[in-house]
């Protein structure tokens, strides 16, 4: 930041005033956003109100991607994304992901109750943040976070075995293959259910 003139013209002291109060609400804002993990790129915090658009879009974009029959469906109109929305924002479970260099929510993380000492896995990352080693990035955080300040024994988390990227991204953040089931999340056109293969996995911490 350059130093501040001893001489200022009243415009050019109300142009400096606005940068410093632009400033102090950044601080306040990071400050506000109750971060849980920090990592080289992401931040892991709660969700605030001003992520409504970027978790709009983030939603509209899972339900695209050719994965989304192999999981719960989710609204994508505004009015029940909306619901969608508050709902993750008032919850503990939920969390949502920042990317560092451009401030922006691309994903979200949960950590549903299954009883005292383990929690269920969940995580969603937009597809223009995919191929990048953030989904390892952001889940290695929350497992050391489940471990370290929660004191959880335990991780559970499921996906489809044709979900091949999720697959090896659970392999590789150590969790194991407990069992395979066979479920259906998604109709097809003529309204039938599509029946999937899926596995859980569990993680001892």
């Amino acid at each position: 930041m350059c130093p501040i003139p001893i001489f200022l013209s009243s415009f050019r002291f109300y142009t400096l005033f606005i940068q410093l109060m632009s400033i102090k609400k950044i601080i306040l804002v990071r400050e506000d956003k109750k971060m849980i993990r920090e990592t080289k790129r992401l931040i892991i915090r709660r969700f605030l109100d001003s992520d409504r658009e970027d978790f709009e879009q983030l939603i509209i974009d899972k339900m695209n991607s050719e994965y989304a029959v192999y999981d719960h469906p989710f609204p994508t109109d505004k009015e029940n994304l909306g619901k969608v929305f508050d709902y993750f924002r008032q919850s503990e479970e939920f969390f949502a992901i920042e990317f560092k260099a451009n401030r922006r929510l691309i994903g979200f993380l949960t950590l549903n109750y299954v009883d005292e000492g383990s929690r269920n896995l969940g995580y969603c990352l937009h597809t223009a943040y995919h191929r990048q080693g953030l989904g390892k990035e952001m889940v290695a955080s929350i497992i050391r976070y489940a471990k370290e300040d929660l004191k959880l024994k335990k991780l559970v988390s499921g996906t489809a075995a044709g979900n091949i990227p999720s697959v090896k991204l659970l392999l590789g953040s150590g969790f194991k293959i407990i069992k395979e089931e066979t479920s259906s999340f998604a109709k097809d056109e003529k309204g039938n259910p599509i029946a999937s293969v899926g596995y859980l996995f569990e993680l001892i911490l």
